[in-house]
């Protein structure tokens, strides 16, 4: 069946309409989760009729090049930082689709998941569906674990940038305040701040800061994951480029319409959906 654009609704859509049960878990195919994680989602599910979704946070590892690491990078700290500080405080509809579980019944409310079928980001758009309608989120501790699998480092790039295009559509405002919670620009009207107000050195200061925030990225690594990278000076260069190239690929994100996704170039509505072009 072929409801539109989104291969991965394509794809599920006749197991949705065909299962039996109401409790349904959505996980991708490249994904792997610890022992216990089903049991210890549906157990929290079932207490609480009121809950639409339970999600896992997305955790990379084992990367195979530089563009790989890169993506650990981003996900293991920035991107895992936000998403569980925006879950904790509740404010909004926040998660990723790699291995949600779903009260069948909720989504039928919102409309089945064939009335995703024109949007790239499926499960963000299920997840702002489900939250508006009533039904709350809310995780386990389990990861979502996911290979390092980027090739190259354009193709890192233009995840990146198809993401937060993506973004600008479906959850704008947060889109365009994403930069303030990147180190170096925060980092930079700091150093400014505090050099204008108090007279402090403006190297030192952003020195500081930056040494400050790895030691924090670093802690929260380790306290997500329970051990530390494999090589401390690759996760670090990994780290510093990572840095380098938000605020950049933000900029190059922001100004544009279109995505090019598994080969095919997609341009963006209003709405938030999308056509190919």
């Amino acid at each position: 069946d072929n409801v539109g654009i989104n291969p991965k609704v394509n794809n599920m859509l006749k197991a949705f309409d065909q299962a039996q049960n109401d409790l349904l878990w959505i996980c991708d195919s490249n994904v792997y989760t610890d022992p216990g994680t089903l049991r210890r989602s549906a157990d929290l599910l079932l207490d609480n009729k009121r809950l639409g979704v339970i999600h896992h946070v997305v955790f990379s590892e084992s990367p195979t090049s530089f563009a790989g690491m890169l993506d650990n990078a981003f996900l293991v700290t920035n991107h895992c930082r936000m998403y569980l500080a925006i879950n904790a405080f509740g404010i909004a509809s926040c998660l990723m689709g790699k291995s949600n579980l779903y009260y069948k019944s909720a989504l039928d409310n919102v409309g089945g998941i064939a009335s995703f079928g024109q949007y790239l980001a499926e499960d963000n758009m299920i997840g702002q569906a489900l939250w508006h309608s009533g039904w709350s989120h809310t995780m386990t501790g389990d990861l979502a674990r996911q290979p390092a699998d980027i090739g190259s480092f354009s193709e890192y790039c233009s995840r990146r940038i198809r993401w937060v295009r993506t973004r600008k559509y479906n959850v704008t405002f947060a889109t365009f305040y994403e930069p303030l919670t990147e180190s170096i620009l925060l980092g930079s009207l700091t150093s400014w701040a505090l050099g204008h107000i108090f007279g402090l050195s403006i190297v030192a200061t952003f020195t500081t800061f930056m040494s400050c925030w790895f030691a924090l990225d670093m802690v929260f690594f380790y306290r997500i994951n329970h051990e530390s990278p494999p090589s401390w000076l690759w996760f670090v260069l990994s780290w510093l480029c990572r840095e380098a190239l938000a605020l950049p690929l933000w900029v190059v994100a922001i100004t544009g319409d279109t995505v090019v996704w598994r080969g095919q170039r997609f341009q963006f509505h209003l709405n938030g959906t999308v056509q190919v072009l």
